[in-house]
Order: C-alpha cells, then structure tokens, then sequence
C-alpha cells in the first residue's frame, strides 16, 4: 500500500498542422517489478476530441512530439554538459524555450520547444483534470527500454521516430519524420505490443522508475514541482499510514494487555471474596468466643483454675523479700478487638531489693499455667528507701 503508484498513463501528443493533434497513450500498470499495458488506444482530431478520450483518474507522464519542436546532435566535449544548448542551436534565446538535454557517451541529444506552445497543451490538459508529472520532447525515453526492445537493427524507428543502431545493436542516433509505416507489432519484454503504445510505455516506465533512472525530461520547473509535490505527499501518507498501523498495534496490545489484567482481577476479586468471608467467620467466632467467655465467668470458670490454686502458686512463690500489697484478677483487653480469651492477675507490692523482684519474675515464667509475665511499674517510694512495683500476670 505504500507504493505511490500502480498505474500510469502515458501519453505522446503530435503536433500536426492547423490545430490539429494525433494522440497515443496507453495505460501502464505496475506489480513488483513487471509493468504491462492495460489499456492502448490512438486518435486524431481537434485538442477537445482528444481530451474527451484521456482517462482522468492516472498520473501522467506526457511526450510532445511534431510540428514546433527541434532536435539536434552534438558532440560532446569534455565530461560537463554546458554549454551543449548554445553549441546546438548558437542564434537561439534559451529563456523562451523549454530544453531537453540526453547526454549518451561522448554524444548529445538537444531537444526544444517554446515555453509558449507547451503552456498552453499543458495548461490545456490540466485544466481538464490531468495531473502531468513529467514532460518530455520526441522519442528519446525509448532509449531508456533499448534493452527490452526485441529487434533494434539498422533503420529501427518506432511510430515516426527514427533510431541510429550502432554495430553492436546499441543506440547511436535519433531523428523523426512524418510518414509512418502503419500499424505494426514490436517485440517489448518478450511480447508483442503495438508501436504505437512504445512511447507511452517508455514515459511510464521512466516514471515508476523515477528513483532509479535519470529521466529524459524537458527542464519544465512547474512540472517538476508538481512531481515533487506529489512525491512529498505520497511520503506524508506513507508516513500517516505508519501511524495508523503503530497505533492500531499499539491499541491491539493494550487490549491484549487489558484484558490480561482483567482476567487477573476477576482472580483477585475471587479470592478476596474467599477472604472477606473468612474474615466475616472469624469475626462471628470472636463474638461467639466472647459470649462463651463472659458466660463461663459467671460460672466461676476463671480459665480452669480456682482463686485458691493462684493464690497459693504465687504466694509460695513470692521471695521473702517482697510485701504483697495487692492481688487483683482480671480479663485482658487489647484495644479494638473484643476481650480475648485470657485472665491476667494484676499484683502490687513493695520491696527494698530490685533483684527479687526480677527473680520472682523469672519464676513466676517456668509455671506450667502462666502464659506471660510483665513488670508494668517500679517506681521508689518518696517517703522511705522501699520500691513500689506491679506486675501483670496472664495465664
């Protein structure tokens, strides 16, 4: 799809006397690298008769051929080309005329015609709606197919345009005359197609092939312009047609990429759904645990050891050197959860040795039943040398 085109249309308009024109072209269509003709036809009248037959919807690659344009052969001198003009036609003001320049070894080709005859033809034709893209004079572009011609032997011409054949077969020369032989067949590419339609396809084929080989073109800035306007904007939807693609890429793997994430969500989702609703267990069995709890309180239960036993435990464990001041059972609590499953005993007392407090401690934690053991305060009496401390048992 990025090809700027697939077919072309070449036309070769004659000039012949008293405004009128012959007129051949053919339509040439493009696939890789083959190009064959799809469409050939020749007429002649009036300009308008010849308008009303062109298609339209091709790019153009125009030849003006006959009355009012000149070619000449000149020897060229040294490796540049100017100066090839004023040696071929030395009385002629080349401001007025568009030029033609086919330069071949040490050999030229000058070729000219009036700015103001060719305006107006081209003027004429795009008013119309063609779009022409290249302008050539005679039928020099078929030098540019000599090789796909089947049979260039000497007096080798072409619908009025007459070609020099060197001994080796290559072309040496070009002129043009008015008669012509008729209709005829010529071998291009291996088939046989009409004479006719060489030109139009040699036009063409130097079109496709504009990056590849020097075109035989008349120096028409206008022309030039337009083709290289056309290529510009050929390049810009390249480019756009790049854009689409990488977006639509880019927007293919998003989707991809999307939904991906969304499969993996509706996981996620599940699972959470999984979680919320073992949280919501776990929460019911907290309210349950805690109902079971306050009724076993009532039932004097105390975590399945009587007051008696805990007394005794920590009173026959208590060094001499500790005064107990107070005993005080309890439920622990932990901040924003319902009470937890557990009793505490709170102890204060008094003593003069910070040793036996810690021994006591470390007692107190090899009894089978206490779970925790935690010095919550131990602070000096302001009014003797003893010690208050508590502590907080959880069993």
């Amino acid at each position: 799809m990025f090809v700027r085109f697939d077919h072309l249309l070449g036309i070769e308009i004659v000039l012949l006397q008293e405004g009128q024109y012959r007129c051949s072209y053919a339509v040439v269509y493009r696939k890789g690298n083959a190009m064959e003709i799809l469409e050939h036809k020749e007429l002649e009248g009036s300009l308008v008769k010849v308008l009303e037959s062109l298609p339209r919807k091709y790019p153009v690659a125009l030849a003006l051929s006959g009355k009012g344009i000149l070619h000449k052969q000149v020897e060229r001198k040294g490796d540049g080309q100017s100066g090839l003009f004023r040696e071929a036609f030395p009385s002629v003001e080349k401001k007025e005329f568009y030029v033609q320049e086919f330069v071949q070894e040490k050999q030229a080709w000058i070729s000219i015609v009036r700015k103001s005859l060719a305006d107006d033809l081209s003027g004429k034709l795009r008013s119309a709606g063609l779009k022409i893209y290249t302008l050539s004079l005679g039928g020099l572009p078929i030098v540019g197919i000599w090789n796909l011609l089947g049979e260039t032997n000497a007096g080798f011409s072409v619908d009025g345009h007459v070609f020099s054949v060197a001994g080796d077969g290559s072309f040496s020369g070009y002129g043009n005359t008015e008669s012509r032989p008729g209709k005829s067949k010529v071998a291009l590419g291996g088939n046989q197609v009409a004479s006719q339609s060489v030109l139009p396809y040699a036009l063409a084929f130097q079109l496709f092939l504009h990056d590849r080989v020097e075109r035989v073109k008349a120096d028409n800035k206008e022309v030039d312009l337009a083709f290289g306007a056309f290529l510009e904007d050929s390049g810009l939807k390249k480019m756009a047609s790049v854009f689409i693609f990488v977006l639509l890429g880019l927007l293919l793997i998003s989707f991809f990429t999307l939904s991906h994430y969304n499969a993996e969500n509706a996981v996620l989702n599940e699972k959470a759904g999984h979680l919320t609703a073992t949280a919501d267990q776990g929460d019911v069995l907290k309210k349950e645990i805690a109902l079971q709890k306050a009724q076993l309180k009532k039932m004097g239960w105390n975590g399945g050891y009587s007051y008696a036993f805990l007394l005794n435990e920590i009173g026959s464990s208590r060094p001499r050197l500790l005064n107990l001041t107070q005993v005080q059972f309890g439920e622990e609590k932990k901040t924003g959860y319902v009470e937890q499953a557990g009793n505490t005993i709170k102890i204060s007392g008094e003593t003069a040795n910070l040793s036996a407090v810690n021994n006591w401690i470390f007692m107190l934690k090899e009894k089978k039943w206490v779970r925790s053991v935690r010095l919550l305060r131990y602070q000096q009496d302001m009014g003797s040398e003893s010690y208050s401390f508590n502590l907080l048992i959880g069993y």
